[in-house]
């Protein structure tokens, strides 16, 4: 790094080189995370990637002329189709790459990137390493319902999870709603295609019953539904990588669906469009909750550092929502409690028999 970095506050390092929008987009994320206050008085962001280009970039933004923001250079980008470990092995140069090394060596205190979901997983796991307990990483995303916000994990990082690590999802959701939502003691619902016993195939049946064992160090409301997802049955939603992506990115095709087709026919119709015009405070306001950029970035919970997963297709509004919540996040200190109750949860596996 050209410059040294300072010991107060937070230091972010961006990977400036995975999005879909390029450096460009990634750098005025940079410049809007100062712009509008997100980056503290006392914070420093460190962006990653080709050091030539990003700051020829920088140079277009007046907020990102001062001492706290800081470039380290990175000569390979890792491409959406890149296997996981063959970044590992051959692009060890990568921007991604980097940034994780410099959480590692605690240079930073966590790293945003936008890149191929697969490979920030798989290297965050092997560089920045699971916390004591943990198997493997959880994405918990931030997602609006009809009052409020819930966390809903895993929505990427692990695809086929054991009931051990559904457990693991819950108590880490659980604690980090606790800190991102201000929820004393959230709810956790197990997803699954009912709410009867018995209901939801073997490993969903496993995982209530172990969330079930867990007693009163989870505040476990039992299975919930598709349709209870975004409704206010619970505060944080269980599921595995594979089921909690696809709703994470149909609510987005959705949300946009519905802004699109409320346009389209406001634009067409003079009487649709006077009663938009008066009903514009309210949408307005729903536009605001529910556009995916709000809350563009999710941690990889069960990893002893901060590693935030912006979507790869995020613009600067999202890419600094994700800066954000990594402060946020950072702020919160959960990391005590989070190796606490993932030994509770594993006790409570090994206690508990499968039956037969």
């Amino acid at each position: 790094m050209t410059e040294a970095t300072p010991k107060k506050g937070h230091r972010i390092a961006l990977d400036c080189m995975g999005g879909d929008m390029g450096p460009s987009e990634a750098v005025a994320a940079a410049a809007l995370a100062f712009k509008d206050g997100i980056i503290g008085p006392d914070d420093t962001l460190v962006l990653v990637g080709h050091e030539d280009n990003l700051r020829m970039l920088a140079s277009d933004h007046r907020a990102l002329k001062n001492s706290r923001v800081l470039f380290r250079q990175a000569a390979s980008i890792v491409a959406s189709d890149d296997a996981p470990m063959a970044v590992l092995k051959s692009k060890r140069d990568s921007s991604m790459v980097i940034a994780l090394e410099m959480l590692k060596a605690g240079e930073v205190d966590a790293v945003v990137s936008t890149g191929n979901t697969k490979a920030l997983v798989a290297a965050g796991t092997i560089k920045v390493r699971p916390m004591e307990g943990a198997e493997r990483p959880a994405l918990a995303a931030i997602m609006p319902r009809r009052e409020g916000h819930f966390i809903m994990l895993d929505v990427g990082a692990n695809p086929e999870a054991t009931p051990a690590q559904l457990l693991h999802n819950a108590v880490l959701g659980s604690i980090y709603a606790q800190s991102a939502l201000g929820i004393a003691r959230p709810r956790v619902g197990l997803l699954t295609v009912g709410t009867e016993e018995g209901k939801g195939g073997p490993r969903i049946n496993r995982t209530h019953a172990l969330l079930k064992a867990m007693g009163d160090k989870i505040n476990y409301v039992g299975p919930v539904e598709g349709f209870d997802v975004f409704g206010d049955a619970c505060d944080v939603v269980v599921t595995d990588g594979f089921t909690g992506n696809i709703i994470l990115k149909t609510l987005e095709g959705l949300v946009y669906m519905v802004r699109d087709m409320v346009g389209s026919k406001v634009k067409s119709n003079p009487v649709y469009l006077a009663g938009g015009i008066a009903m514009f405070p309210l949408l307005r306001d729903l536009k605001g909750k529910l556009k995916p950029e709000r809350y563009g970035g999710a941690p990889l919970l069960g990893l002893t550092g901060l590693v935030m997963k912006a979507h790869g297709s995020s613009n600067r509004q999202g890419i600094a929502s994700a800066i954000r919540l990594g402060l946020e996040a950072l702020g919160h200190g959960a990391g005590h409690r989070m190796l606490t109750s993932l030994a509770e949860a594993n006790a409570v596996v090994a206690a508990t028999p499968e039956e037969a």
